[in-house]
């Protein structure tokens, strides 16, 4: 069974554990979550961008893009969710 798109899903899922990687190692820093969330969503368009300008076999597509950024949010509402310090009530 093939799975249309299954790519991005990949894309989704490795930007899902870079943003979280990034948020959970730089969590205890004065480094703002949203200078991280930043990053990992400027990365993925320097890498498209990359693919097509600099190779004859790899193209950059926007639907990667945006699989990226669904990748890079649902990391962050996970972290917001699960991972971040709780504030005493």
């Amino acid at each position: 069974m093939q799975i249309s798109h299954i790519d991005k899903l990949e894309h989704a899922f490795a930007y899902f554990v870079l943003s979280l990687v990034w948020l959970l190692a730089l969590k205890t820093t004065k480094i703002n979550k949203y200078i991280i969330v930043f990053c990992c969503f400027f990365y993925g368009i320097i890498i498209e961008v990359l693919q097509v300008t600099t190779t004859s076999y790899r193209s950059g597509e926007i639907l990667d893009i945006m699989a990226n950024t669904t990748g890079i949010l649902i990391a962050f509402i996970v972290y917001n969710s699960f991972f971040k310090k709780n504030k005493a009530i």
